[in-house]
């Protein structure tokens, strides 16, 4: 009865709004599930590098560069499954209706930021624009100190942008502005990403 009641949990999530940038079915979580699986030995940068998009300024494309990374449902659910795999642990479909579950309705950024302050984070702000449309973040994770760096200091901070608000098919330009005074731009072809 509880596998019935967990496989319904996760069709009606499936075909709900969770679909925040691409549609999610059984096929998608077989693959995320097993694109984890196989990746869970490489470096995490290496691993979000497909779902990365650089500060329109960057020079270069490395550690230090100011990035930001869409986790779509497809990188929710692998980063799991390689999380899960790296610790000697079963990916099961139980493990897919959870994540789907924690991030529903949500369009989510984590943004690497850096500075050369500790605290030049602590007060962060975000647009995302599409077209003439500018949504404000519904919910902002940031750390209250920065963590000190060969070359300065970086943050990560996750924008959580309300998934009904956002048009899946359309490029979005992502400002996030910081203390130091700085405005970031990150130009993200949403329907580009899985």
């Amino acid at each position: 009865m509880r596998v019935v009641a967990l496989w319904l949990a996760v069709m009606l999530l499936l075909t709900g709004p969770v679909l925040a940038v691409a549609p999610v079915n059984e096929a998608t979580i077989e693959a995320a599930q097993h694109y984890g699986r196989s990746k869970a030995d490489v470096p995490l940068a290496v691993f979000l590098r497909p779902w990365t998009a650089y500060e329109e300024k960057a020079v270069r494309m490395d550690d230090a560069a100011e990035r930001t990374c869409l986790y779509t449902p497809f990188l929710l659910l692998a980063a799991d499954a390689r999380d899960r795999t790296a610790a000697g642990e079963t990916v099961t479909a139980a493990d897919a209706g959870r994540v789907l579950t924690d991030y529903n309705g949500y369009v989510i950024f984590g943004v690497t930021l850096s500075g050369l302050r500790a605290d030049f984070a602590g007060k962060v702000s975000a647009s995302l624009r599409q077209g003439r449309k500018t949504l404000r973040p519904k919910i902002v994770n940031a750390p209250g100190a920065a963590n000190e760096t060969a070359w300065g200091y970086q943050a990560q901070v996750y924008f959580y942008f309300a998934s009904r608000d956002v048009a899946p098919d359309r490029a979005a330009r992502l400002t996030v502005s910081a203390d130091d005074g700085l405005r970031r731009v990150f130009m993200i072809p949403l329907a580009d990403y899985r």
